[in-house]
C-alpha cells in the first residue's frame, strides 16, 4: 500500500513541474549564466548558454539582422520575465533575419536563448552603456496578460436568473464599483 502512495505522491509532484516553452528548451544538465554574472565578468562568460528576458525597449532592423535591446528582469520557473519596479540593467539581443517591430513592439515582454557575445558599449540617451549581448537561437514573445476585474453582484438570487424574473427588475441602492470616468474634473 506504501508503493502505491509513493507512486502517486511522485507523479503529483512530477506533474507540478513546470516547463519552459520549446523555443526555450535547451539540453539537460545545461548551466545557464545569469545576467548578473555576464554583467560582472563579461569576458568570463562569452561563449556559454544563456536565458534572459525582460521587456523590449527598442527594435532596430539592420543589413546583418535585428538588435533588440531589452530592459532585463528574473524570469520565473517557467522563463517568463517577471516585471518589477528595478531592473538590473538592459541587454542587446542578436537576431539573424528581420524581425517585425510592430510584433516585437516596445514594451511587450519577451525571453530569448542563446550564447553570450562580446559586450557593446554604446549609450541609453546620453549615458555611456555597457550592453551584455546574446547571440539568440530561440526566442519566445509572451501574449499580454488580461487583468480583469471582478464584479459583485448584489441583487437577489431570485432576480439573477432571468427565468424565473418578473418582467420588471426591481431596483435598490447598493454599493458598485464602476469603471467608467467622470466627465466632471471637479472644475465649475
Amino acid at each position: 500500500m506504501l508503493k502505491y502512495w509513493l507512486a502517486a505522491l511522485t507523479a503529483l509532484t512530477l506533474s507540478a513541474c513546470s516547463a519552459v516553452p520549446d523555443e526555450l528548451a535547451v539540453a539537460e544538465n545545461t548551466n545557464l549564466v545569469k545576467y548578473s554574472t555576464a554583467l560582472e565578468n563579461p569576458e568570463a562568460t562569452q561563449g556559454q548558454t544563456a536565458r534572459w528576458g525582460g521587456v523590449i525597449a527598442e527594435v532596430r532592423n539592420n543589413n546583418q539582422g535585428t538588435i533588440i535591446e531589452v530592459v532585463n528582469y528574473a524570469l520565473n520557473s517557467y522563463g517568463r520575465p517577471i516585471a518589477e519596479d528595478s531592473s538590473d540593467g538592459r541587454f542587446r539581443a542578436f537576431i539573424d533575419g528581420f524581425i517585425d517591430p510592430m510584433v516585437y513592439e516596445k514594451g511587450r515582454s519577451v525571453t530569448f536563448t542563446g550564447t553570450i557575445g562580446a559586450p557593446v558599449e554604446d549609450k541609453i540617451d546620453e549615458y555611456p552603456y555597457l550592453f551584455p549581448t546574446l547571440n539568440v537561437s530561440g526566442k519566445y514573445l509572451w501574449k499580454e496578460i488580461d487583468k480583469n476585474t471582478a464584479e459583485v453582484d448584489y441583487s437577489s438570487l431570485w432576480y439573477r436568473h432571468y427565468w424565473y424574473s418578473p418582467p420588471y427588475r426591481v431596483y435598490y441602492p447598493v454599493p458598485v464599483r464602476s469603471q467608467q470616468k467622470s466627465d466632471n474634473d471637479g472644475s465649475n
